[in-house]
């Protein structure tokens, strides 16, 4: 399934060395104003080959869109051009691409006859009857993430107009929990070809009481579904998640109050979701990110023929992806929340042109 969403729908397409990357974002309410300086701003943090401790594939990763947005000139619709910025939403499927500007598929050549581990490439040729696209893992590649922050920046943008607002930060790296420590651990595994994982905490201020299902359509159920649909995630959890195991219910409850004609909690042990439904609590969640699976360490695998074969991979990769996961989780994130949002018949206002 390439298509995430039920009200607000996005569907990706592109592999990591084809042309262009792209989606489709359909279900925005018309008339919200966007502004694409803001889409570029979520793009840079994603960005790779701009630092030491990133792939050092070199991506500009402009977005160019194609459909849904019109510009805002003294508040008349104007087309599109290299310089807007104020945009508005026309209702209609905004369609975009991401051009692949630096490609190195000859690194891959070696690789295709043979599976990787711990990365999609076996499991990717019995889904898909033996035909996979090899090239730095297809569909499968990190790279697909890049779309999902092109829409996840639109999708923000119109929360924050309502007072919402979404901030990921890494909490861990390797075995480091002190931020301070973070550019070490990356920095020593990297000189020792290897990789590290981490965890990234997101806090969510401002998203009204009421949103979410109580049975199969829970908030949380739509956020771990988001943050699980990225590649490289082996866990999630929300409000205390596992460490709430091992609490009393006395310690666990979060006891309210009455203050000022307004109910008040004491604590947030449940993360900002009671029941599957928001209660107006700052939401918060945190996942896990697996190490970079491509290392410069001889590894046991198979190829294609079944035969046993030692792979030393070579090429552009993150020695961290947990660092550039960021925008990543604050734009699944913004399309779970805006998703639920709609479908729960919240309205937003038109802005004013």
């Amino acid at each position: 399934m390439n298509t995430f969403g039920s009200t607000l729908r996005l569907t990706t397409f592109g592999e990591s060395h084809g042309a262009a990357m792209g989606g489709i974002l359909d279900g925005l309410p018309p008339g919200i104003g966007i502004s694409l300086r803001e889409v570029d701003s979520q793009m840079a943090r994603r960005r790779p080959g701009y630092s030491g401790m990133t792939s050092q594939r070199r991506e500009p990763d402009r977005v160019e869109f194609l459909s849904g947005l019109m510009g805002l000139d003294n508040g008349a619709l104007v087309p599109l051009s290299d310089t807007t910025d104020k945009a508005l939403t026309l209702g209609t499927p905004v369609g975009f691409i991401i051009r692949n500007t630096d490609r190195r598929s000859a690194d891959y050549d070696a690789l295709k006859d043979i599976y990787r581990p711990s990365h999609a490439d076996f499991a990717w040729e019995r889904r898909f009857d033996g035909i996979r696209d090899w090239r730095g893992g297809g569909r499968s590649s990190g790279r697909e993430t890049v779309c999902r922050v092109a829409a996840g920046a639109i999708a923000r943008q119109v929360l924050e107009q309502t007072g919402v607002s979404i901030r990921a930060v890494l909490t861990a790296v390797g075995t480091a929990t002190d931020p301070a420590l973070f550019a070490a651990e990356i920095s020593r595994a990297a000189e020792e070809n290897d990789s590290v994982g981490g965890i990234v905490e997101c806090r969510i201020q401002g998203f009204p009481a009421g949103i979410g299902d109580p049975v199969f359509g829970k908030l949380q159920q739509r956020l771990a579904a988001a943050m699980l649909s990225i590649g490289a995630v082996k866990g999630f959890e929300y409000g205390d998640g596992f460490a709430i195991a091992a609490m009393r219910g006395s310690e666990a409850a979060d006891r309210m109050r009455a203050e000022n004609g307004r109910l008040k909690f004491s604590s947030n042990h449940s993360g900002g979701i009671q029941g599957g439904i928001s209660n107006g609590e700052e939401i918060v969640f945190r996942v896990a990110f697996k190490p970079t699976p491509t290392v410069g360490w001889p590894l046991e695998t198979v190829n294609r023929n079944l035969e046993n074969v030692t792979l030393r991979a070579s090429g552009r990769h993150d020695p961290c992806v947990a660092l550039r996961a960021l925008p990543v989780v604050e734009a699944m994130a913004a399309l779970a929340l805006l998703d639920a949002a709609l479908g729960d018949g919240m309205k937003f206002a038109p802005s004013k042109r």
